[in-house]
């Protein structure tokens, strides 16, 4: 019998190119091996492919479903809000919410209509202040800056002088849309000619021009405004210094 003790033996525990093929393997070619493979895990495959799709399917159900449910019943309270008690209530138990701006500031609205000035202003504030919790789109942040700006034209209809220093604040404030600036600027610039105070009206003025587009909505009232006051045209300036004498 021949000695295959010459043979080369590979080294006692290295099993790096140690492949386990069991008799089902045996001379399998892709596609063999490919359908033993599903044959052997199709019952954990399913499962786990199912379990997927549910999980898809939830998703879209707490999306398109859960959440449209939610809006519905949200709509319907808001609808059901009839006095201002009602809204002042769903105000503050859907802070967070755009719905809850609105309904504070119908409040304000019409706490105003019915010249109830200061507290339209402090209903106004609270409006803005929802509208600082209800996230960052385009109208939460218009409802807001309304707020604010109605907040500051019923302090001065009633009166109070923290009203013009809130327009102020407003009308430089450049992350307000500039349809509230502008209407800010204006109103300043008409409380400054109504005291007399043309350079302080001029200011405001030339501040439109510079900061708002050419084409902005307020143009025709404030082209309004300098026709009716023609000292806006060529305002009065400052007297020169008296000469010394000798």
């Amino acid at each position: 019998m021949p000695d295959d003790s010459h043979k080369k033996k590979p080294p006692g525990g290295d099993d790096r190119n140690l492949v386990i093929v069991d008799d089902d393997f045996k001379n399998a070619d892709a596609e063999d091996r490919l359908w033993l493979f599903w044959e052997r895990n199709k019952t954990v495959l399913v499962r786990g492919t199912t379990a997927v799709v549910l999980a898809v399917l939830g998703l879209l159900l707490y999306e398109f479903v859960w959440k449209a449910s939610r809006r519905e019943a949200l709509h319907q309270d808001y609808n059901a809000c009839l006095d201002e008690p009602a809204r002042r209530a769903f105000a503050a138990k859907h802070a967070g919410e755009a719905l809850a701006v609105v309904a504070m500031t119908e409040v304000a609205d019409d706490l105003k209509a019915a010249a109830k000035l200061a507290e339209a202003a402090k209903a106004f504030d609270e409006a803005a202040r929802l509208a600082g919790l209800a996230g960052e789109t385009a109208v939460v942040k218009a409802l807001g800056a309304r707020a604010r700006l109605e907040a500051a034209l019923a302090r001065v209809d009633g009166g109070d002088a923290t009203g013009e220093s809130a327009l102020t604040t407003l009308a430089n404030d450049e992350s307000v849309a500039e349809t509230w600036r502008g209407y800010a600027m204006l109103t300043l610039a008409n409380l400054a000619v109504a005291k007399g105070d043309l350079p302080a009206a001029t200011k405001w003025l030339n501040l439109m021009d510079k900061r708002l587009r050419k084409d902005h909505v307020w143009r025709e009232y404030k082209d309004s405004l300098i026709r009716s006051e023609p000292g806006l045209l060529n305002p009065v300036a400052a007297p020169a210094a008296l000469p010394t004498g000798k």
